[in-house]
């Protein structure tokens, strides 16, 4: 889900893990009309430091499956939104309108959760939320707002992300360490514009039930951190996730950074979702030299698979179609980036990913092993006038087994035409 979000990073000390993006705080480009900005010079910080902008977003999604159904879509929309200055040095609020419209979409190939069920496009309230500063680091923001934790976040891999009613209390990253403490009561997936329990988004009907979740990070030294989340769905799970992340530098030109992560996942108080206990465990080397990025990594499953009901999955091996993360799921995958701003090319990027999942053949954990192709190619525009024009292209190729029932091959294509605007 990070990379959804993120085009490739020029060197591995601009890349992202799950846990450095949890507290990374939304920084918006200047007013492309800084003419109407300066006419609010002289008015008080709470409308002189309001924020108004457009994020628009046209998506194509064509996934062909070769013994399932496919599903096929286009659609326009995005989000309007607006973040008000502060009240009293403590207060601000903040809102978003998002939608996501039919522009074509056969009723028969629903499920590329770029509309609602039956392919019908939606408008929500997605975010309004107070924020107040309780110090210089520590605030809580109240109601619907967006949150980007390891298995509880945006997912913003598709037309509109997920979003939640939640209490939360927070403390930036500014002196080395960060926590986020919240208490969701429900949560608009991807594709619907309803706001239901986090038991309902799980899938249990008729269960009305919270998730309260705490994480914190600290940075030990320049470009090493640890952090940690766990977060409770009650009477459902209990998710433990930590990670911890290191960066060295051989040579001037040559950069390493190394990543771990482990989850431990198990069924807690009426066990609604029946009673499991599991865990994965993964490792990552990641080397960049002149803007090329060189990456590799393992995961390893326990004997029950992962559940991410509340957002992406934050595990090396997430990608385009597949996790890696099946009951008993021995996972790698080596990757590969660049930045062609070296070449005199600002703006153009890439990678390409491939993985391989080794499973059971038999057993009651029986599953196809499988190895998955993605290749991503993203263009951000650098003149002034197209600023914040973001063309994304996609493709992805999975291949299963076909000794194994239930094996399954994929093609899925991918174009995103992401903007931002800001207004105010």
């Amino acid at each position: 889900y990070v990379a959804s979000e993120q085009t490739a990073a020029p060197d591995v000390t601009a890349e992202t893990a799950p846990m450095e993006v949890a507290y990374v705080e939304e920084v918006l480009p200047p007013s492309l009309f800084p003419g109407l900005k300066k006419r609010l010079e002289d008015a008080p910080p709470l409308l002189r430091d309001s924020r108004f902008y457009l994020r628009p977003r046209t998506y194509h999604f064509d996934r062909q499956r070769d013994g399932a159904d496919d599903s096929l879509a286009t659609a326009y929309g995005g989000w309007l939104a607006f973040a008000s200055g502060d009240w009293r040095e403590r207060v601000r609020a903040e809102a978003r309108l998002f939608t996501t419209q039919r522009a074509h979409g056969p009723r028969d190939k629903d499920g590329t959760l770029l509309l609602a069920e039956g392919q019908e496009g939606f408008w929500v309230l997605g975010e309004a939320n107070v924020e107040v500063d309780l110090t210089d680091s520590v605030s809580t923001t109240l109601y619907r707002q967006s949150l980007n934790l390891p298995y509880l976040n945006r997912s913003d891999s598709r037309m509109v992300p997920n979003t939640f009613e939640a209490y939360t209390l927070r403390k930036r990253p500014d002196d080395r360490w960060a926590f986020l403490v919240s208490h969701v009561r429900q949560m608009k997936l991807r594709n619907s514009d309803d706001f239901v329990s986090m038991a309902q988004a799980a899938g249990f009907e008729d269960e009305d039930e919270p998730l309260t979740v705490g994480s914190a990070r600290i940075d030990l030294a320049p470009g090493v951190n640890v952090g940690a989340v766990y977060q409770h769905a009650w009477e459902f799970m209990g998710t433990f996730y930590a990670e911890g992340n290191a960066v060295v530098r051989p040579t001037e030109e040559l950069e390493l950074k190394f990543g771990a992560q482990y989850t431990k996942q198990d069924s807690v108080g009426d066990e609604i979702g029946g009673d499991f206990d599991t865990h994965v465990y993964g490792g990552k080397l990641a080397a960049s030299w002149r803007n090329a990025i060189l990456t590799f990594a393992f995961t390893r499953t326990d004997d029950t698979r992962i559940r991410n009901p509340f957002g992406g999955y934050p595990g090396y091996l997430s990608l385009m179609i597949q996790s890696f993360n099946r009951a008993e799921e021995d996972g790698w995958l080596v990757g590969l980036s660049y930045d062609f701003g070296r070449l005199g090319l600002p703006g153009l990027s890439g990678f390409v990913n491939y993985a391989e999942g080794d499973t059971p053949d038999n057993g009651g954990f029986a599953s196809p092993d499988q190895e998955e192709l993605d290749i991503t190619v993203d263009y951000r525009f650098q003149s002034r006038a197209l600023s914040g024009l973001w063309i994304r292209a996609r493709a992805a190729t999975l291949d299963q087994d076909d000794d194994v029932p239930g094996a399954v091959d994929v093609d899925d294509f991918r174009v995103i035409l992401n903007y931002e605007w800001p207004i105010l």
